[in-house]
């Protein structure tokens, strides 16, 4: 999946555009230090307006923590933050802590040792998956290498800054670039790749406010048809889909190893039911199934017409 991670140093974002340029996810600062006038100005307006041009969401949290109590009391804050989106957020949570965290704790007279930073970190993100939402840290090929070990971080998701190619360690989730240019967005933005299928992985195991291994076996979808019959959908249209009951997410399958042939937009949730828009971006006799995120059998199957679809409103 393709991402970008933002805070208020990219100032008012443009999400409508961001979304139709392909951005499939965004992380969100949600704001540094253990100061409630630390949190980032921007984070709700960037978090509802992700999640309104129908990207997936996660967080992160710049950290300038300096004993465990203080990582703690971070999370606590970032915990905060989040609360309003319990049962939205489907990224983890990640706490970022680099050089300029480094550089304060020297500024205070604590000098960071490998021991130290591992603890900080731990204690975070234990504290904040104590909390119900699911913990990762924010890392770099030198931190792996001479600050900390991945063996010492292994039981939180990684986000890996590593801009000279594909990842050389497990990670869930690479940042690959500081300087990319993105619809919607004035000046550049980090850019990222996620590996992991987290919306699915952060249902399925109960995180984030989502119930433990929802599989979506309470909802029901108004279309049902199977793989030998699909929708057919114009290239220049959408077709949209209503599930009652239950929220799920929703995942286009692969497509016989091409891009991708549809995005799934959520539009919008009311009276027990949620709209999701199915927008052709493949090429036209592409066809790809219409799965729940957090797993389970077809929702239906769609195909992008050769000239004319239909519409569903």
């Amino acid at each position: 999946m393709k991402g970008i991670d933002v805070s208020s140093h990219q100032g008012t974002i443009d999400w409508r555009k961001v979304g139709a340029a392909g951005v499939e996810f965004a992380i969100v600062r949600a704001g540094y230090g253990r100061f409630a006038n630390q949190a980032d100005k921007q984070f709700r307006k960037n978090v509802e307006g992700a999640l309104a041009a129908g990207l997936h969401a996660g967080a992160y949290w710049f950290s300038y923590a300096m004993s465990p109590d203080e990582a703690r009391e971070e999370a606590a804050l970032c915990a905060s933050a989040l609360e309003p989106y319990r049962g939205r957020l489907e990224f983890p949570v990640y706490f970022d802590y680099e050089y300029d965290s480094e550089r304060y704790s020297r500024a205070h007279g604590v000098t960071p040792t490998k021991a130290l930073r591992e603890q900080l970190a731990a204690a975070f993100c234990m504290e904040l998956e104590r909390r119900g939402w699911r913990a990762g840290v924010y890392t770099n090929k030198d931190y792996l290498n001479n600050r900390w070990s991945l063996a010492a971080l292994s039981a939180w998701e990684i986000w890996l800054a590593d801009y000279t190619g594909g990842p050389n360690v497990s990670c869930g989730m690479q940042q690959t670039g500081s300087k990319g240019r993105v619809d919607g967005i004035s000046g550049n933005v980090d850019t990222d790749a996620a590996f992991a299928d987290y919306p699915a992985l952060i249902r399925a195991g109960g995180w984030n406010g989502f119930g433990k291994g929802a599989t979506g076996k309470g909802w029901t979808s108004d279309t049902t048809n199977g793989a030998d019959n699909p929708v057919l959908i114009a290239p220049d249209s959408h077709y949209t889909v209503k599930i009652t009951g239950e929220d799920i997410g929703l995942v286009c399958g692969q497509s016989g190893g091409q891009p991708a042939a549809f995005r799934l937009v959520r539009c919008r949730r009311e009276n027990g039911y949620t709209l999701w828009h199915v927008v052709p971006v493949g090429r036209p006799g592409q066809k790809a199934g219409i799965y729940p995120a957090a797993g389970g059998g077809l929702v239906f199957a769609a195909e992008i017409a050769e000239k004319e679809g239909r519409k569903a409103e």
